[in-house]
């Protein structure tokens, strides 16, 4: 019975479908967009930018970087505003800066916005920044170099 059972079930899933089986093709009555694409664009620019980005072509991942929503920008905020300080654009790179919310923001931009600074020549604003991630993030990857960072600008005042 069990057998009789299996081979029922089989070939009435095999006959539920037109099969075209010299083509190896077949036909059903669901529509071929019965699913969601989860690749939007939004992602396809992000993961083209962080592509860029990693080859050192700040400007292609600029450009695929802009064409990101402001949810998914968040993830990759520091690449693009890294983009813009190794092509030298500190201004429009701290301009970048202002609109993140301070509880999302990371050792790494942190740091990045001190080296913002210190290129501009706001040099208590670098060091506020390096003070700020020494006090608040004691288990930052910086921690080694905060203290040479900071007698660095001292030396420079």
């Amino acid at each position: 019975m069990n057998k009789l059972m299996i081979l029922v079930i089989f070939f009435s899933g095999i006959f539920s479908v037109e099969i075209y089986w010299d083509l190896g093709v077949g036909i059903t009555d669901f529509s071929p967009n019965y699913y969601i694409d989860d690749l939007q664009a939004s992602t396809y620019h992000r993961v083209e930018g962080l592509k860029k980005y990693y080859d050192m072509d700040y400007e292609g991942a600029i450009f695929h970087f802009e064409k990101i929503n402001s949810e998914e920008l968040i993830n990759v905020s520091y690449e693009y505003i890294d983009c813009y300080y190794s092509l030298g654009f500190y201004n429009e790179a701290l301009s970048l800066m202002e609109p993140i919310n301070e509880q999302i923001v990371s050792d790494n931009l942190i740091y990045l916005k001190s080296k913002i600074f210190l290129k501009l020549n706001l040099l208590t604003e670098s060091l506020n920044c390096l003070i700020y991630l020494k006090k608040n993030y004691p288990n930052s990857d910086y921690n080694e170099i905060l203290s040479f960072e900071i007698e660095k600008i001292n030396l420079i005042k």
